[in-house]
């Protein structure tokens, strides 16, 4: 089996930030290895209340940018980002002295940074429901012990 293992660049991260906050993204860039990138990014640069605020933004807008309604059923999820934004910040402090480019590509290519680690903590009936992509909802499979 042949893992591709991806190495950003600082240049390649900043220009994928420049994008992302621009809503220059088509639906197919914007997969889970952006989604990664952009975790890491604010929550390197911001606190964490700035970096959910910020990042809630710019998803939403980048929605709304490629005709993504954000509803019930599709769109922004609040459970999801806040996940992950959680699952960055534990790994941030695990690698503090890491620079973003060291920590994406750590954090990208890492077992916590697959699409399905989310699943360690909730069942997909509650990660995937209605109320968990409006607000936060606790894991409840696993606590989480960030």
């Amino acid at each position: 089996m042949n893992i591709e293992i991806k190495n950003y660049t600082l240049q390649e991260i900043e220009l994928l930030i420049i994008r992302f906050e621009k809503q220059e993204f088509s639906k197919v860039e914007w997969t889970h290895e952006a989604h990664l990138v952009v975790a890491v990014w604010y929550s390197k640069k911001y606190n964490e209340e700035a970096a959910l605020n910020l990042v809630r933004d710019f998803i939403t807008r980048h929605n709304e940018s490629v005709g993504t309604p954000n509803t019930d059923v599709e769109g922004y999820h609040e459970t999801i980002t806040r996940l992950w934004l959680m699952i960055v910040q534990r790994f941030l402090n695990q690698h503090s002295s890491l620079s973003v480019a060291d920590a994406c590509n750590k954090f990208i290519n890492s077992a916590t940074g697959k699409s399905n680690y989310p699943l360690t903590y909730y069942s997909e009936e509650v990660l995937f429901s209605v109320k968990a992509r409006h607000q936060w909802v606790a894991p409840d499979k696993k606590a989480w012990e960030g």
